[in-house]
């Protein structure tokens, strides 16, 4: 147990200064300070002068029990707010392009560039790079959600290269309406999907960058709808998530992939082991398909979790969150066989006396 809670004190402190990725360093180290214990434990989130306390078996059947007698939906929501801030709060934009630029915008998707005098007419005062405008030219990604490209009812366009960089602008248009500004990192290109829902309106989808490192990765399925000339926020749900040794006092892996759209359905793998032995077997490794159905009422996708193995609590706790605590709520059950099971017993008391250790007696 002691050598268990040296390696996590001593060693996931690294991961803040040398693992950064775009996100850190933009957004600021407050964004990365809230992932603890699961991506480590920030030096100044400890009281070096308290000591770790072995709590009795007892005592940690106890906190399990009263972890998970807590409601889920305030731990859900804790984990969820940077995500979801992303996620909800995407420009809305209401600019019609004038009939002479949009002609020559639909020109210029086909060509894939557009001269910079246009560029600046339709999109504004964006950044555009010194070696555009010299040539006169900025290239155009363009996305074009119809049937027929030259159509051009319902598209997108990233004025630039989209995987020049871990991250770009994109314009969603309807017509000659411009509705959406959507800033994306995608880390390693923009895979931008898109489909029919089952009353004729266009889904479209990617895939958001929320965290990189080495041995530490975590990424979010967004789905938006055009829906009465806006691009609304339909559906926001875990596409892939790893956290492996050393980073955490839990390693597992996540990822959903796309297999249906009529109705949407997501195919999920996923698997969890305690780190405190290199080849700790896995108390999860299973796989579970979910249907989504569109509620008119809410304006969602509503996941069918409850046909499913996994629920949408239990996803969220894959996220490289400070999630412990969901974790333990949303799996409590599962936690109590580890309890049982002489294979996972002690290490799931050591696990549980090094959380309650942590937000019981080590962090501030």
């Amino acid at each position: 147990m002691k050598r268990y809670w040296i390696l996590i004190l001593l060693i996931l402190p690294m991961f803040y200064s040398n693992a950064g990725d775009e996100r850190s360093m933009e957004q600021g180290a407050s964004e990365i300070a809230g992932m603890q214990p699961s991506c480590g434990i920030p030096e100044d989130s400890t009281d070096k002068s308290k000591k770790s306390i072995q709590y009795s078996d007892y005592q940690l059947e106890k906190y399990l029990d009263s972890i998970g007698n807590l409601p889920s939906g305030p731990l859900m929501e804790k984990v969820s707010l940077m995500v979801d801030s992303i996620f909800k709060n995407q420009q809305q934009l209401d600019i019609v392009v004038e009939a002479s630029d949009f002609e020559k915008l639909k020109q210029g998707c086909n060509a894939e560039q557009l001269d910079v005098k246009t560029v600046k007419a339709i999109f504004g005062d964006i950044h555009i790079d010194e070696r555009f405008i010299e040539k006169g030219v900025v290239p155009l990604t363009f996305f074009s959600f119809d049937e027929n490209k030259n159509n051009f009812k319902e598209f997108a366009v990233c004025p630039g290269y989209a995987d020049a960089t871990w991250n770009c602008d994109v314009y969603f248009f309807s017509g000659n309406k411009m509705i959406a500004k959507h800033h994306i990192y995608h880390r390693f290109g923009l895979e931008l999907e898109h489909y029919k829902d089952i009353d004729g309106k266009t889904i479209v989808y990617y895939k958001e960058s929320l965290l990189n490192g080495t041995g530490a990765w975590w990424y979010n399925f967004y789905f938006y709808k055009y829906y009465d000339n806006k691009l609304i926020p339909i559906l926001n749900e875990l596409q892939n998530a790893n956290l492996q040794i050393p980073w955490s006092v839990r390693l597992y892996w996540f990822q959903s992939t796309v297999q249906n759209t009529h109705p949407l359905t997501l195919k999920m793998v996923y698997n969890q082991a305690y780190t405190d032995s290199l080849d700790a077997p896995y108390y999860i490794d299973d796989s579970t398909f979910v249907q989504y159905r569109w509620d008119e009422e809410t304006k969602r996708l509503i996941g069918d979790y409850e046909k499913s193995k996994i629920s949408k609590a239990q996803i969220m706790s894959y996220y490289l969150e400070d999630n412990e605590l969901l974790f333990i709520n949303a799996y409590n059950e599962l936690i109590k066989k580890n309890l049982k099971d002489s294979t996972f017993r002690q290490s799931t008391l050591n696990y549980l006396n090094f959380i309650k250790n942590y937000y019981e007696n080590i962090i501030r």
